[in-house]
């Protein structure tokens, strides 16, 4: 069945194939990527080191893509992974802009614990390297061109530059020390 077929409401619609999911590393402390399912959990720990999972999926995309949520947090606390959800819809860059910065604060109280954490939306494409570019410039010391071209190095994406540059002004300013 193709994308345009109509199908139940209820039906699963998955947004990635089998395997595991697509992850990149952005700096010793963040990775970005596609969605992870149970199965993928315990993978992420043991291959990944992951030991928090921030998630910005909301629930229909949960929905869409067959994903539990109650199974996924009992799988996260079997492997001993903090699991934290700011849920943010899938419908644009002004969705995101009105979550950036609960987004942020969370991702930052994980990375200040000392947690490895994977970021994650859909496929990996906006919303997650969207707040990890802003992560890298908030609090890394990176202008927004900077953290754009560690991100886009190391994870194919597209990003909500918009967002970023309305948020923190400029691409290529460079915050200063005490920002970081």
């Amino acid at each position: 069945m193709d994308w345009f077929t109509p199908r139940p409401a209820d039906e699963a619609r998955l947004s990635r194939g089998e395997g595991r999911p697509r992850v990149s590393e952005i700096c010793d402390q963040l990775l970005i990527g596609e969605y992870p399912r149970v199965e993928d959990i315990g993978w992420l720990r043991e291959h990944r080191r992951v030991t928090a999972v921030h998630s910005v999926q909301d629930d229909d995309d949960l929905k869409f893509n067959g994903l539990n949520l109650a199974a996924l947090e009992h799988a996260y606390r079997d492997h001993s992974i903090k699991f934290i959800r700011t849920a943010i819809p899938d419908s644009g860059a002004d969705a995101l802009k009105n979550h950036m910065e609960g987004a942020l604060v969370e991702l930052k109280r994980l990375t200040d614990a000392g947690d490895r954490v994977f970021l994650h939306c859909n496929a990996g494409m906006n919303r997650a390297p969207t707040i990890a570019i802003a992560y890298l410039r908030a609090f890394c010391g990176r202008s927004l061109e900077e953290a754009l071209a560690q991100v886009k190095q190391r994870h194919f994406c597209g990003p909500y530059m918009t967002v970023l540059e309305e948020y923190f002004g400029p691409r290529d300013f460079k915050p200063p020390s005490h920002e970081r």
